[in-house]
């Protein structure tokens, strides 16, 4: 006999969940149903949705009740998700989180979206996203930990969903850090995959050569089995790989970039991180001193690729309806036209020189993973423009937030965010694990086990 659902149910990790659909100890619409209950008490504080699709959502679950009653088992059958604002849904608008588009609903699924259809998964509806992804604020989402704060972006609605118990999984992007910095403000965890393995057709891009197309949960286990739905070839995105390349062989060191973090990330974070290393090493994974280029240089170039690929999706949009975007992001596009062509082409061969210099390193070191926190520093405040580093260094909140997650776009490299832990300000802080390219199944497993030792974060408060 199904025991009466509660909010356990709408906080059960996925896999777990899957097991108690099998043994008819709950149902998907029960699920459904607590969660929709925390929707009602909580969107509007939370405001992590742009489109809800109840009649679909329900609907999907009564179906997933009865293939579960009909011992018809899929990988996510019953599974709440919910979608990042940029990838197509059949029958709802695809908006960015802008004004500017969406004003039709998509005719067809994106390629991940179908996958996870057919996979069993019941589509809550549309999550709230920085304008057209670009940025890391995702207002006018609030942090489930502390509605004063930012959940981070751009995939700040899923990030917001996950930790106040909305669904159990969803689907964002990532093109400078936007599913591992709001997983780290938020306390879930996400997930960027080597670049390829994930394919983005029916995705509205930010950048062609960057984005990235990426799992959230609120456990490693249950990102991997998400990636397992959702990774795979697809002939319609010409960044897709035809097949998962091999592994590198392994290696035990852990590299840590001291340079980048010392006297700038905030000491409640440092505190976690330190223990979360400590944690490494006795898992084996000696530790290695990483002097590599300046965060700066990674950002940069990353800018000069991203700019004249956004421009070039979103040209004839601020043309024709400017009026339409949000403050300053027309001339935040437009400024994409004066890359050269000479200027794009140096910058992606020196993005593959970095790259394959940095991997040379690291073969020379012995370094098969990174370890860095995810941001330097918690969630700021709604509203804040800037802040300020432990080293003294002003930033504008988007410089700060991506200093330790761009760099890992530029290489492509797999890189995921973990819940470290809450500082005494009780906010969320992230540890960001780095692979090597094509690497995807060791860094899970070894952020899998390192979550297993960190204490597990307790539910943000209801109040």
């Amino acid at each position: 006999m199904a025991a009466e659902p509660s909010d356990d149910d709408a906080f059960c990790d996925a896999c777990t969940l899957l097991g108690r659909f099998a043994r008819h100890e709950t149902s998907p619409s029960a699920v459904l149903a607590v969660q929709e209950r925390r929707l009602a008490a909580r969107e509007s504080a939370l405001r992590c949705y742009i489109t809800y699709d109840a009649q679909g959502a329900q609907a999907a679950a009564s179906s997933a009740d009865d293939a579960w009653q009909a011992d018809r088992p899929k990988p996510l059958l019953g599974l709440t998700l919910g979608v990042k604002d940029l990838y197509d849904v059949a029958g709802l608008p695809t908006t960015g989180g802008s004004a500017a588009y969406g004003q039709e609903p998509a005719v067809a699924d994106a390629t991940v979206i179908r996958r996870l259809r057919d996979a069993g998964a019941v589509i809550t509806g549309k999550l709230n996203t920085e304008e057209l992804a670009f940025g890391v604020i995702s207002a006018p989402t609030r942090n489930p930990y502390n509605a004063s704060r930012i959940p981070g972006g751009s995939s700040g609605g899923s990030a917001a969903a996950l930790a106040a118990g909305l669904i159990q999984l969803s689907v964002g992007t990532d093109t400078a850090g936007s599913i591992r910095i709001p997983a780290a403000l938020c306390g879930v965890v996400g997930y960027k995959p080597s670049q390829g393995i994930v394919p983005r057709t029916g995705v509205m891009p930010l950048s062609d050569s960057l984005d990235h197309a990426c799992p959230m949960a609120r456990t490693v286990a249950d990102v991997r089995l998400l990636l397992d739905v959702i990774a795979g070839p697809d002939p319609d995105d010409p960044l897709s790989l035809p097949s998962i390349p091999p592994a590198p062989e392994p290696l035990t060191g852990v590299g840590v970039p001291w340079a980048w973090l010392r006297d700038e990330v905030d000491q409640g974070t440092l505190d976690l991180f330190l223990h979360a290393l400590a944690l490494l090493e006795q898992q084996g994974l000696r530790q290695e001193d990483l002097d590599w280029p300046p965060p700066e240089e990674f950002i940069s170039l990353q800018g000069s690729i991203r700019a004249p690929e956004t421009y070039l999706t979103h040209r004839d949009a601020i043309a024709e309806r400017p009026e339409k975007f949000g403050p300053g992001l027309v001339a935040r596009i437009a400024a994409g036209r004066d890359s050269s062509a000479v200027d794009y082409v140096a910058a992606l061969r020196e993005r593959h020189r970095l790259r394959r210099e940095l991997e040379q390193d690291l073969e020379r070191r012995g370094v098969g993973f990174l370890a860095l926190p995810t941001t330097p520093l918690p969630a700021p405040p709604v509203g804040d423009t800037h802040v300020e580093l432990r080293s003294g260094l002003h930033l504008t909140v988007r410089e700060a937030l991506i200093r330790y997650t761009a760099p890992f776009n530029v290489t492509g490299w797999p890189a995921i965010s973990l819940p470290l832990g809450l500082g005494r300000d009780g906010l969320p802080r992230g540890l960001q694990l780095v692979g090597r390219l094509y690497d995807d199944q060791r860094l899970l497993d070894v952020a899998e086990r390192l979550s297993s030792l960190l204490p597990p974060l307790p539910r943000p408060s209801d109040a």
